[in-house]
């Protein structure tokens, strides 16, 4: 067992991934049986759009918002799997500087480690809370219907999947293997990187700390301390450079596709009538919006904290004595 899967901050997110093996490189097995339903569903839902593109504008939105999420939990899963020792990585460098912090005994940054531990599990309380509303909507979403139809309609020829027994195999499929599999990469995944952004806040301020706490009655001392900031400091530097790597290409078609998802989904609701099927478009907006927003949030934070560094009433030598002596200190 990996000492990152039971850090208290990360709760039980990283726990599940590694438990289906989206993470741990032992759980490959698992992750397979994940990606083969993802991408028979994906195939499937390509089939059923090209065959019914001018049928119905209602269902046609649907089927194409379905197909945005498949592709964006695929571009996800295939930059974990690329980059899946990174990961470890990263996570393995969270949990040591969280165990650092705790080992240092400073009642200030133990008690903000403390918030932000709350604020984490109380964020993952509510993952949980949505995931399992969103599931038990998708669920209900087919059977409201009177005929039969899939959460996410699909066709794969040569059989007919509407038949008995192919229907029932597909739905508890479904059910079973991708609702899990879609609710890990899109809901625990942001949540990793939502936390990841909130303890890069939590370095930063004990940054500040530390450079608030630099002693000047010594000369030597001062600049051994100050030494000690900057390396701490670079250590911040590669922690983020490291995140922006993992969260650059998934940010990406993040924005794009969920933007894409949302202007589709607000022109959708000016055009239907069919109760099932606005709820349906409002519960999308409804976590498109969040998903995007709360990202962008926790991100904005963490570029907040960065500028407070030097904008904060730091003392004047530490704005003097790090460009002059930044290159003495490390050449």
């Amino acid at each position: 067992m990996t000492n990152y899967e039971n850090l208290p901050l990360y709760a039980v997110n990283v726990k599940v991934l590694v438990k289906v093996g989206f993470i741990d490189s032992s759980g490959w097995t698992k992750s397979l049986l994940f990606c083969l339903m993802i991408i028979v569903t994906y195939v499937g839902a390509i089939i059923n759009m090209c065959k019914t593109w001018s049928e119905d504008l209602g269902e046609t939105t649907m089927n194409f918002h379905c197909f945005l999420l498949l592709t964006h939990c695929l571009i996800r899963l295939w930059i974990v799997r690329k980059k899946k020792n990174k990961f470890e990585r990263f996570l393995q460098c969270v949990e040591h500087w969280h165990r650092e912090i705790e080992r240092n005994d400073d009642p200030q940054m133990v008690g903000i480690l403390k918030e932000i531990t709350k604020r984490t599990q109380l964020l993952s309380k509510m993952t949980i809370y949505v995931g399992a509303l969103g599931a038990f909507a998708a669920i209900l979403y087919p059977i409201s219907f009177d005929g039969r139809r899939h959460m996410i309609t699909v066709q794969l020829p040569p059989f007919n999947v509407l038949q008995t027994p192919f229907f029932e195999i597909f739905f508890l499929m479904q059910v079973t293997w991708l609702t899990p599999a879609v609710l890990a990469l899109s809901l625990l995944f942001t949540n990793i990187f939502l936390i990841s952004f909130m303890f890069g806040v939590l370095v930063l301020k004990d940054l500040c700390v530390k450079l608030r706490n630099i002693r000047s009655e010594n000369q030597e001392t001062m600049l051994q301390e100050f030494k000690e900031c900057i390396a701490y400091h670079q250590k911040i530097i590669a922690w983020c450079d490291d995140l922006q790597d993992l969260l650059s290409l998934d940010g990406f078609f993040h924005l794009a596709l969920f933007g894409m998802m949302l202007c589709m989904l607000l022109f959708f609701l000016s055009m239907i009538h069919d109760l099932r099927l606005i709820l349906a478009a409002l519960s999308f907006v409804s976590f498109t919006s969040y998903i995007i927003s709360m990202t962008y949030y926790y991100a904005n934070n963490l570029s907040t904290e960065v500028s407070l560094i030097f904008s904060s009433k730091l003392s004047s030598y530490f704005r003097m004595l790090y460009w002059w002596k930044y290159l003495k200190l490390f050449a």
